[in-house]
């Protein structure tokens, strides 16, 4: 396989709106674990994480904007996988911890 020469910067995607949608979710969980509800702002982070996997998968290339790192099927699934392990460590780590 050869390498591929980059694109040219204003061939990048630019809209920041589906990533700012995921990062806005996150800092509500965020918030919510500063208020001592950890388990559910951890929750409200995967849940993040998730909707940008999805927002990646739904979205065409030119309209996912910041959300395109690499291929699609790379970044649905790293994303996807990284939002199920937040949410598991949320529920596996034991209450009063």
């Amino acid at each position: 396989m050869r390498d591929r020469p980059d694109k040219p910067a204003e061939e990048l995607p630019q809209n920041p709106w589906p990533l700012g949608v995921a990062v806005v979710v996150a800092l509500g969980g965020l918030a919510v674990v500063a208020l001592g509800e950890w388990r559910f702002g951890a929750v409200l982070v995967g849940s993040a994480v998730a909707l940008a996997a999805l927002l990646r998968l739904a979205l065409p290339e030119r309209m996912a904007g910041l959300l395109v790192i690499r291929r699609r099927w790379i970044d649905v699934v790293g994303l996807a996988g990284l939002a199920a392990a937040i949410i598991v460590l949320a529920f596996v780590v034991p209450p009063g911890t």
